[in-house]
């Protein structure tokens, strides 16, 4: 799996560089652009070996997950109708972070 990593340098300037890893974190479910008719819903996220995993709904305030089954689950409800987006991330067993791509639902 290709890894993009954008690291800040002495200079303050971005630097990219794509990188081959076989680290990963992704939201499974909800898939993109689903609609969602429940009130209540379990969102599903896979990811490499790591020591945790948070969500962001709406770029809100990190939440923490819970581990069962292989998968991390947040467990989303008393959320309003409209479109959501999510983001995943992963903690790095050497103390850093990889983010998810952006996932965006439809609640109805």
């Amino acid at each position: 799996m290709l890894k993009l990593a954008v690291k800040k340098n002495t200079n303050k300037t971005a630097k990219t560089q794509l990188t081959n890893t076989e680290e990963y974190v992704v939201v499974d479910y909800p898939k993109n652009l689903e609609t969602i008719t429940s009130r209540h819903y379990s969102v599903r996220i896979g990811s490499s070996d790591c020591t945790g995993v948070d969500i962001s709904v709406n770029d809100q305030p990190w939440q923490p997950c819970r581990y069962a089954v292989g998968y991390w689950w947040f467990d989303w409800n008393n959320f309003q109708p409209g479109t959501h987006q999510l983001v995943a991330r992963m903690h790095k067993r050497n103390g850093e972070y990889l983010i998810s791509k952006r996932r965006r639902c439809k609640v109805v």
